[in-house]
């Protein structure tokens, strides 16, 4: 009888085990890669999948893993969050790529309407942590910046007494399209983590991250005569499986099945950096480095032996050029992310906080503040006391250097702007993302001719170039691939070259007679400034591989400067662009550079470093 008994209790256990488990099941939904763009077929595929979410009764909740947008213009955001607002389950939400490199409020946008760009809950015992992975502004791989990262570890380590599992929702695979994978698998080590949801290649996939199991999730859009799609994820027992769901038809059988018993265990090279290239250049070195802990999306300004940036907590800093050691800094409400200008004692800087900022380049103290109608992502430039500068709100504007007072300004732009404007005879030349390139009367802002003969499509625009003028010409690289030079006087186009793949790193010779650009594999390129037709001086084979940081090219004392999206800078020869030297920073991308002399240059990169190297 006891052994009856035992063997009744045991089943009763097991069936009350099996049912506690059973009990635990339940269904989320993945929508990824929306691309709303306006009220057009992006928008109603998305609301068709929020419609058909609403038609099934056990869907929990829903997860949307970024690329909310195509570009984060005028109402594309604002588009999205009311057909999102329409499901009547919960939903969790983080932006791609897509919204934080093109996005004219730098983010703000997001922010505004959902709160936060990263998220954390709990549900039937499963944890869910969604974190974007950029790039913030600046086209390159993705990056999760570092105060991010810092989010990511202080959510796990709350959780270090607790081993309920782990999913994670981010955009990006965990993989070396994310420039800092290896420091994200180092944060999430140890813990109990099962696996990662993610969108951006927009179609279905399972993949291994280094012993974390990856699943990529189609993208809602839909074809000219197909419907569009979503994932329907499903949690039973032991098990996660993925089966596609036909928007408004019927879901398909499991394409996709991770077991979630078994533990995962990470296995990575977690030192990060492979800096081997910098035994082969032992002169080269780094005197200083200064961390701000936050990501720089600026490049450095360098004035009165100062270094002047700014970093996406709001902070602009002043550092010893010397030694890299803060002298002062202000504080801001919302992120940095432009380039600051320097002038007569003056340092001039934009905010997300919809602010131009004239601080005291000695001590920081505010001498003027101006208030525009939108976030501000763009680099001024200063000139005979005016500060010129693109912004958010279709305007582009000239201000009193001195007293902040709007000179003139001309509001008919069609997107934002935040590339650094050039002068050149009488003119100030600038370019926007609206596949355009602009130049104004520096004295009054009227328009003298409009430069629109890219390649069509807002992504194309050659809005991240900073443009260079030479012999009567305007040259720019943008996205389609193309250099291009544009007559100064009458806006027409000179000549447009595709032989090498450039992109939006251009740069000038000391004596404006040479034109460079980085291309996007391996190349750098000098073309003649004068005459009437593309003229190419030398092209030079560097091996620093497939690279698309919008990085401009500076050259000092005969010494060619440009970095990379890797971490590498570069230094050549300017008269034949042979190497000088090489150094590897870190595995991010590297902003343009402020040389100093032709041996040193100071650099900042998206990992919140600034630092002085070069030939010790």
């Amino acid at each position: 009888m006891r052994i009856f008994n035992g063997i009744l209790i045991t089943l009763c256990a097991v069936i009350l085990f099996t049912y506690c488990q059973q009990s635990h099941a339940f269904k989320f939904a993945v929508l990824s890669d929306t691309h709303i763009s306006g009220d057009g077929s992006a928008a109603r595929d998305l609301q068709a999948a929020v419609n058909d979410i609403n038609t099934l009764s056990d869907i929990d909740f829903v997860v949307v893993s970024g690329d909310i947008t195509e570009v984060d213009m005028g109402d594309n955001l604002k588009i999205a969050k009311t057909i999102l607002d329409n499901l009547t389950i919960p939903y969790s939400i983080i932006p791609g790529n897509h919204d934080t490199k093109w996005t004219a409020s730098g983010g703000n946008n997001f922010f505004s309407l959902w709160g936060d760009d990263k998220f954390h809950f709990q549900h039937e015992g499963y944890h869910f942590i969604g974190f974007h992975q950029g790039p913030e502004m600046r086209m390159a791989d993705g990056f999760i910046a570092p105060q991010d990262l810092r989010w990511v570890d202080s959510v796990l380590t709350s959780l270090k007494n607790d081993r309920a599992p782990i999913i994670y929702i981010t955009h990006y695979g965990i993989d070396k399209g994310l420039a800092n994978y290896r420091s994200l698998l180092k944060t999430i080590q140890g813990y109990n983590n099962k696996l990662v949801i993610h969108g951006h290649g927009h179609r279905n996939r399972l993949s291994d991250y280094n012993g974390l199991p990856g699943v990529m999730c189609r993208s809602t859009l839909g074809g000219s005569s197909e419907p569009g799609g979503y994932n329907i994820v499903t949690i039973q027992s032991d098990s996660i499986y993925f089966a596609e769901r036909v928007t408004g038809v019927s879901t398909k059988e499991p394409w996709g099945a991770l077991s979630l018993k078994q533990k995962n265990t990470i296995s990575v090279d977690t030192t990060n950096i492979n800096n081997s290239i910098n035994k082969t250049y032992p002169q080269i070195d780094t005197s200083w480095t200064f961390d701000t802990g936050n990501l720089i999306a600026a490049s450095p300004v360098v004035a009165k032996e100062k270094v002047f940036l700014g970093d996406a907590s709001g902070t602009f800093y002043a550092l010893d050029q010397s030694n890299g050691k803060p002298l002062w800094h202000y504080d801001v409400d919302k992120r940095i992310y432009a380039t600051a200008a320097y002038a007569q004692n003056r340092v001039v800087f934009s905010a997300v906080d919809s602010t131009i900022y004239c601080l005291n380049a000695d001590n920081g103290r505010l001498l003027w503040s101006f208030t525009t109608d939108g976030p501000n992502v763009a680099v001024p430039t200063i000139d005979q006391g005016t500060v010129y500068i693109g912004g958010s709100d279709s305007t582009f504007r000239a201000i009193d250097l001195h007293n902040g007072e709007l000179q003139w300004a001309f509001t008919d732009i069609s997107a934002f702007i935040e590339s650094k404007p050039l002068i050149y005879q009488g003119k100030v030349v600038v370019t926007a993302w609206d596949e355009s390139v602009y130049a104004f009367d520096k004295e009054d802002g009227s328009l003298q001719w409009q430069w629109k003969e890219g390649r069509a499509g807002k992504l194309y625009s050659p809005a991240a170039c900073w443009p260079v003028a030479a012999d009567g010409k305007i040259f720019i690289v943008a996205p389609d691939r193309v250099m291009t030079a544009i007559d100064a006087e009458t806006g027409n186009t000179v000549w447009r070259s595709d032989q090498f793949m450039v992109r939006e790193s251009i740069g000038i010779s000391e004596d404006a007679q040479t034109i460079y650009a980085r291309c996007m594999r391996d190349t750098l390129i000098a073309v003649s400034a004068e005459g009437r037709q593309y003229e190419l001086n030398y092209a030079r084979h560097l091996d620093f591989g497939y690279d698309l940081a919008p990085s401009m090219v500076v050259e000092e004392e005969g010494t060619i400067f440009f970095p990379t999206m890797k971490g590498l800078i570069y230094a050549l020869n300017a008269n034949n662009g042979t190497l000088i030297w090489k150094h590897k920073i870190e595995n991010n991308l590297i902003h343009t550079l402020a040389p100093l002399d032709k041996n040193r240059v100071i650099f900042a990169n998206l990992n919140g470093k600034v630092g002085l190297i070069g030939k010790q």
